[in-house]
């Protein structure tokens, strides 16, 4: 999940005297504030390169968003309290000034690279997300992708660090308009001199936006990760919390050295402990997130009320911290696409050397990018003395960037060079029995075979291929796009039943998305034996009875549809289940349930025997499809970038068969437990290697699912082993 992770590193200001543009009076520098920004920005980057130091390098983001509500509020407050109004055309312009030209550069560059180094489909939704960076609503588009289950295994984006940009300017969009309406009455009482130093009513709804986006993210943390991680609704707590510090500066300063001084160096433990304690594993934001903002919070508290260089600022001061802090913003910009891109050049992944040099590499790039673009940019004179040509120039840059991307994009092919016609596949094929007479019959064995041995000589990926390159990882079953299978665990707000839905024989398909990918094939069989088919089935929980463990906790949801699921079969009595799953155990997520012996392999045998017990004891009759062939690469990005050539995107019998130790022991189970059962892979698999094309069908929508047409192709050979499941007796 931390593929989703980036920083945002937002540096409003690198000159020694930053400046108010707006206002009257200047800005004092804060040196610690520069220095905690280099903080954030080597935490994020070091977690990006790998560094198992730093296995929680992440917060630094939040670090980010602590120092921008910081600034950014001190920045209006100052502007309100100097001239009783803040310039809206003013803000926007220095907003637009100082993020615009580093950040458009990046996306230019980004989709340049990434048109020419990257497969076509990659680059494809590398250049729609490019489009989403330059209009802020990237967090967004990162959000809807990280929760799609079906696409979780896509590469990383190298424009995936623009959603905490995107979270900023979202929150800015709305901030200086609600800061002078809550400021009213502060400004009525001020021309009257009975003002109080600071403004009541922007506290009272700074608090409100702490309090409720902080519940927020602690409730979607535990339901939709990717929403509470991306979205500014569950993030604005920790931009509210800067904001609070800068409004409250008036007593903040009043605090004691006594209590400042060590108040800055427990918001730096409290960071270090966070960075170098959590991991991916770490359920974030929700609470965790906690210790790292209220760390830089600290930080930042503390310096405001005690200068002294034995607070923080001693270590944040130096040299070295500043220059870091100033190129902060830069290096966030680059280092990222560097990472993802990069190996796509050299043709291998990085070894965490090589990351460190390429971060290195982006550092340098960063550098000039700040000395010749950023900073020269935001002191034009005559851009910063008239707002109107600053945010004139923002929308020019912005339409430049849109520019490129769509002309990168307009040079992504995903056609082979003289594209062949591949033979149409059907699960009825035509057999000639006479001269001129022609005689229909199902697909057997024997011709899937053969089939499939020619999928294994395909080279070129032909024109009609289906489902296509572009659509292929939508290719998904009806259950899953009419949201029967990713409904709430034991809630089935739809009836989900399937074949012939007047029929009185009940057939169960039940198991995970591996399960769910059947169900073409199996609604196939159902209509045609006049069965009436039913949809147990929910993506990423296995039926076999043992708890996942995703993100550090109990994925509960499971547990609690499993337990579902059985009391509905069991009430049902189907005549069958097919069941099926994708293999857990290898990886640390398979936990036992309670009594059950620890260890990988005790753990999955135990939970594989309970539910085929279950089944045995509750459906009349049972059949265990065992999970089919896994390939190396995902096979739409593999065959897009090998058009001409797709055998590189295939696997061999031996790569392709996951855990075959497990397989052999489910297989036993079965056996053991009177499950009838099938072994799928020589219907994906030669005795030899695993075509990802056959004739005109894509085999795979991904590297492990496969797609609906070639699950409704071999249903005729599927229908044999289902059949006599239906008729075996114990």
């Amino acid at each position: 999940m931390r593929q989703f992770l980036g920083g945002g590193a937002r540096r409003e200001s690198s000159e020694r005297t930053t400046r108010v543009e707006s206002a009257d009076e200047h800005q004092e520098f804060r040196r610690d504030v520069e220095g905690l920004r280099a903080v954030a920005i080597l935490l994020v980057v070091f977690y990006h390169v790998g560094l198992s130091a730093v296995s929680g390098g992440f917060v630094g983001v939040d670090v980010f968003f602590v120092i921008s509500g910081f600034l950014i509020t001190g920045q209006l407050v100052r502007e309100l309290r100097a001239r009783n109004r803040i310039s809206f055309s003013g803000f926007y312009a220095r907003r637009a000034r100082r993020i615009l030209p580093a950040a458009m550069l990046v996306v230019m560059v980004t989709a340049i690279v990434s048109a020419a180094v990257l497969n076509p489909l990659a680059a494809q939704r590398a250049e729609k997300d490019g489009l989403s960076a330059i209009y802020f609503g990237a967090n967004f588009r990162f959000a809807v992708q990280g929760a799609d289950y079906f696409n979780a295994g896509l590469s990383p984006s190298p424009y995936q660090h623009y959603w905490s940009l995107s979270d900023e300017e979202q929150f800015y969009v709305l901030w200086p308009l609600l800061l002078v309406i809550c400021s009213l009455v502060w400004l009525r009482a001020r021309r009257t001199r009975n003002a109080s130093p600071v403004m009541p009513a922007v506290i009272g709804v700074l608090l409100a936006i702490f309090g409720v986006s902080l519940w927020e993210g602690i409730r979607l943390t535990a339901t939709n990760q990717p929403w509470a991680y991306f979205t500014i609704f569950t993030r604005a707590w920790e931009l509210a919390l800067g904001a609070l510090i800068a409004l409250a500066l008036p007593y903040i300063k009043r605090i004691d050295r006594r209590i400042a001084i060590p108040l800055t160096w427990i918001g730096l433990v409290c960071i270090a402990i966070a960075a170098t304690s959590y991991s991916g594993s770490t359920a974030y934001p929700g609470y965790a997130a906690l210790l790292p903002v209220l760390g830089a919070g600290a930080v930042i508290a503390g310096g405001s009320a005690a200068s002294s260089r034995w607070g923080a600022k001693g270590v944040l001061g130096t040299p070295p911290f500043q220059r870091v802090g100033s190129w902060s913003y830069s290096w966030y910009l680059w280092h990222w696409p560097a990472l993802v891109l990069v190996p796509a050049i050299v043709g291998h992944s990085l070894s965490k050397l090589e990351a460190v040099g390429v971060a290195l590499l982006s550092l340098v790039i960063a550098v000039i990018s700040f000395v010749l673009v950023e900073r020269p940019i935001r002191r034009i004179k005559v851009i910063v003395k008239r707002p109107a040509l600053g945010l004139a120039g923002g929308g020019l840059l912005a339409a430049i960037a849109v520019g490129v991307v769509a002309l990168s994009n307009s040079t992504i092919s995903l056609a082979a060079p003289n594209a062949p016609v591949a033979r149409v596949l059907t699960p009825t094929t035509r057999t000639h029995t006479a001269p001129h007479a022609k005689t229909a019959q199902q697909l057997t064995a024997t011709q899937l075979h053969t089939d499939l041995a020619a999928g294994a000589n395909t080279t070129a990926a032909p024109s009609n291929l289906t489902p296509a390159l572009s659509v292929a990882t939508k290719a998904l079953p009806v259950i899953v796009t009419n949201g029967c299978h990713l409904q709430h665990p034991g809630v089935w707000r739809k009836p989900c039943i399937y074949g012939d839905t007047t029929s009185s024989t009940s057939v169960v398909l039940f198991g995970d998305s591996h399960a769910a990918a059947w169900f073409p094939a199996l609604n196939t069989i159902s209509q045609q034996q006049h069965w009436r088919l039913i949809d147990v089935t929910k993506a990423g929980c296995p039926a076999a009875e043992t708890n996942i463990d995703y993100a550090g906790s109990i994925y509960t949801n499971c547990t609690i549809w499993r337990q579902n699921a059985e009391r509905y079969i069991a009430n049902l009595h189907p005549a069958l289940v097919i069941v099926t799953w994708a293999r857990y155990i290898g990886e640390p997520e398979a936990r036992p349930l309670s009594g059950v012996p620890t260890g990988y392999g005790s753990i999955w045998q135990d939970g594989v025997a309970a539910i085929f017990r279950f089944l045995h004891h509750n459906a009349s009759h049972v059949l265990f499809i065992s999970d089919g062939p896994t390939l190396g690469p995902w096979a739409p990005d593999c065959i897009s970038g090998h058009l001409s050539d797709v055998r590189p995107c295939m696997s061999s019998l031996g790569a392709a068969t996951r855990l075959p130790e497990v397989k052999a022991q489910e297989l036993a189970l079965a056996k053991r437990e009177q499950i009838s059962s099938v072994d799928p892979t020589p219907w994906f698999c030669t005795p030899s290697v695993c075509p990802v094309i056959v004739g005109n069908i894509l085999l795979y929508r991904d590297n492990e699912h496969m797609t609906p047409q070639w699950s409704k192709f071999i249903a005729p050979v599927v229908s044999n082993y289902v059949v006599a499941a239906m008729k075996s007796t114990d």
